[in-house]
């Protein structure tokens, strides 16, 4: 063995893989406790939302509020959530978070995973031209310091230029947080997929 290797500090996460990583727990802290593992029921998203996204459900006027979101999340009607539905959850729930930065003291799980994301998302977004976008230059270099252990580098051009288009729904030569939101989804859904395929 190579002693060198003894002495190699572990590789800390990013912001962003200890938001994924926070979002991944979450949903199965709640969803493993009754019923369908895997999938949030109404009595299971209602906890979820009770301990992780309190102050979200304080500011509904609707006591039914968890039954209409229930309904709106659960897109295949199974009457359960599943984790790329509770995602969706998270990502419309970041927008509106990064629109009020009033941030809690005390943060749930949840909520801190979606400060983090708005915290990187404008670490990188401020440093060039608009402070709301990410140019292609502020993505890569998002990729490479966030997400560098997951994507590899980000040297291969065309692989940068393929994210960077397909980002850009709306062809403004630029990504928006919504669009970010949606790449940082669908890395969490992969490694969710992954973790849950190794047990």
């Amino acid at each position: 063995m190579n002693p060198a290797r003894l002495h190699t500090p572990a590789i800390m996460p990013s912001e962003l893989e200890t938001a994924m990583e926070s979002l991944i727990k979450v949903f199965h802290r709640y969803a493993s406790k009754e019923g369908k593992t895997g999938t949030l029921n109404r009595r299971e998203l209602r906890e979820l939302m009770e301990n992780e996204l309190s102050n979200f459900l304080k500011s509904q006027k609707d006591p039914a509020a968890v039954d209409k979101i229930m309904k709106d999340l659960d897109t295949n009607g199974d009457g359960q959530v599943d984790f790329e539905e509770f995602v969706s959850l998270v990502v419309g729930l970041s927008i509106a978070f990064s629109l009020d930065l009033n941030l809690a003291i005390i943060m749930s799980d949840v909520q801190q995973a979606m400060a983090l994301l708005i915290s990187a998302f404008d670490k990188y977004s401020s440093k060039e031209g608009d402070a709301h976008t990410l140019n292609k230059a502020e993505l890569k270099e998002l990729l490479e310091n966030e997400f560098g252990e997951l994507l590899g580098k980000a040297n291969d051009k065309a692989a940068l230029d393929r994210i960077f288009k397909d980002l850009d729904t709306n062809k403004d030569n630029s990504v928006d947080f919504r669009e970010f939101v949606t790449l940082v989804c669908c890395l969490t859904q992969m490694c969710h997929e992954y973790f849950i395929g190794k047990k």
